[in-house]
């Protein structure tokens, strides 16, 4: 009777062991998409204020400067959150696949998506400064 609680009692400790990694592991992709959207959100708001505010003939010069220095800020901080992702991302898949865990994305994927976000940002900034 003893050895049947024992043996019942590690296997519901092996489950919950599995449940919370499961739950480590979607909670890193669920990070991971909230810092896209973070810096998604930069990116666009720069992107904004480049294209709305730097065409504008209704400001002087210094505030037409102003705004586009503070436009390249607002894309270079979302270009910097897209990279500080992928770095977080990695780290703690590491860290998963060293405890042979399943993970759900692979990081090629997020490599690929991560490096054309990037890539996006800039060209649509030098899109708009050619312009």
């Amino acid at each position: 009777m003893v050895e049947n609680e024992k043996n019942r009692s590690l296997e519901l400790s092996a489950e919950r062991s599995e449940l919370a990694v499961q739950r480590t592991v979607l909670a890193n992709a669920r990070t991971f998409s909230a810092w896209i959207r973070t810096g998604l959100s930069a990116v666009l708001a720069g992107l904004t204020i480049v294209g709305f505010i730097g065409d504008s003939d209704l400001f002087s010069k210094t505030v037409i400067l102003l705004a586009m220095i503070i436009g390249f800020l607002f894309v270079g901080t979302g270009i910097f959150i897209y990279i500080m992702a992928y770095i977080s991302y990695k780290k703690n898949y590491k860290s998963l696949k060293q405890e042979n865990t399943q993970t759900s994305i692979s990081l090629n994927f997020l490599l690929i998506v991560t490096t054309g976000m990037t890539l996006t940002a800039i060209l649509i900034t030098l899109l708009l400064i050619l312009l």
